[in-house]
């Protein structure tokens, strides 16, 4: 695939990524259980394409076996924002605390992609 490509399917992956653990942050008290399990459902797809879609980028970038470490850190991130929707899930209540800090995660993982200072 072009580098095109995996760009699109990573970005769109990261819109689906957040569209979920909004719903699940949202859901977790009051929410039907099926609209969670949809939720948790497109959680775990969208992040298994991001990384995929990640690695198919930093392939077309040319980096075979020395991944950068920024690339690192963002896997790191990535890693974080999959398991942040098991607290959402089993502790509903921390879903006010996790909403907007989740992002904040994210944007950071955007800043590493852009600047790439390590």
């Amino acid at each position: 695939m072009s580098y095109l490509t995996y760009k699109i399917l990573h970005l769109v992956a990261i819109l689906f990524l957040f569209t979920a653990l909004g719903s699940l942050a949202v859901l977790g008290r009051s929410g039907d259980a099926r609209w969670r399990r949809i939720a948790g459902i497109v959680h775990g797809v969208s992040i298994a394409v991001i990384l995929v879609a990640g690695f198919g980028l930093l392939a077309r970038l040319g980096h075979f076996g020395d991944i950068p470490g920024w690339a690192y850190a963002k896997i790191g991130l990535w890693l974080l924002l999959a398991v942040a929707a098991w607290p959402l899930r089993r502790r509903p209540e921390l879903g006010a605390a996790l909403w907007p800090a989740l992002p904040v995660v994210g944007g950071l993982a955007v800043w590493l992609a852009v600047v790439q200072p390590f």
